[in-house]
């Protein structure tokens, strides 16, 4: 058996490694720097909400998604606003594709685009919509990853990105392991016809993947987009339904179940149409 695999893995981990520790360190920073300003954004352009929350949503991370889900539990942010932050947040996927120098840029756009449409056709029908009563006297809202709460001191920062970028390694890690097996043992080539077969239902399959809470299913997916085992509309669909842990932070504000559910089918079945109307239509905003 071929064991080149674990080096190739070991090798594109560490390249990875070297990026993604530095930019969660950055982001980290540039978050709780400039956090209360962008709240008040959030909080103060009501007819701008959508817009702001997908342009926001483009920052790397769970942080927008997050402290977005924590607003529409208060009955600030409005629901069209909290699905096109969902839509256009790609999560952990940028630091997967920035160290391989994959152009993200098309897909990114595309998840923009949906996002605006969703965010304001989603409010033009609601108007207005909140969760019985708004929950009040939170205090501060730290804008940052809910899973690993810290200080604001540059110390926290970079213990922070360690570990945060450590789980994001592994992951990668793990999923470059799988795929350099299939491609050095199994000629993975010969496994692409296998997956275009299935071209149609890619987008709903990798949509429904991507609603599995965690910066896991952005990782996973992200690096299958990169490695072309999956399609364009696939990950666009796949990474608009990601949500990281948004869906269970509405659960921690004390939102029902039923309506969190209704959330997650909404997301989904936007995101699975779009992606099959951009497999369809083979429209790759190239």
């Amino acid at each position: 058996m071929n064991y080149n695999f674990i080096l190739e893995s070991i090798i594109s981990t560490i390249r990875i490694a070297l990026v993604v520790i530095p930019l969660l360190f950055i982001f980290d920073y540039i978050n709780h720097r400039y956090g209360n300003k962008i709240e008040q954004k959030l909080k103060k352009g009501r007819k701008l909400m959508p817009l702001l929350g997908a342009v926001f949503g483009l920052i790397p991370g769970c942080n927008v998604a997050v402290i977005t889900a924590v607003f529409y539990a208060q009955g600030t942010a409005t629901l069209g606003t909290f699905v096109a932050t969902l839509i256009a947040t790609s999560d952990e996927a940028l630091y997967v594709f920035i160290p391989l120098g994959f152009n993200f840029l098309p897909l990114l756009l595309a998840k923009f685009i949906l996002a605006i449409i969703a965010g304001y056709g989603i409010d033009s029908i609601t108007k207005r919509a909140k969760i019985g009563n708004p929950i009040h006297n939170m205090g501060h809202i730290d804008f940052c990853c809910a899973e690993h709460p810290h200080n604001k001191t540059i110390k926290k920062m970079f213990q922070h990105a360690l570990i945060h970028g450590g789980r994001i390694i592994l992951i990668v890690f793990a999923v470059l392991l799988f795929l350099n097996f299939i491609q050095d043992n199994i000629t993975f080539e010969s496994l692409i016809p296998f997956f275009n077969s299935f071209h149609f239902v890619q987008p709903i399959t990798v949509a429904l993947i991507g609603l599995i809470p965690g910066c896991a299913t952005s990782v996973g997916i992200a690096t299958l987009y990169a490695k072309g085992v999956i399609t364009f509309g696939a990950a666009v669909a796949g990474l608009s339904a990601a949500s990281g842990e948004a869906l269970l932070v509405l659960l921690g504000q004390g939102v029902s179940k039923k309506l969190v559910i209704k959330i997650a089918l909404l997301l989904f079945i936007i995101s699975s149409i779009y992606g099959i109307l951009l497999q369809v239509t083979n429209i790759t905003f190239h």
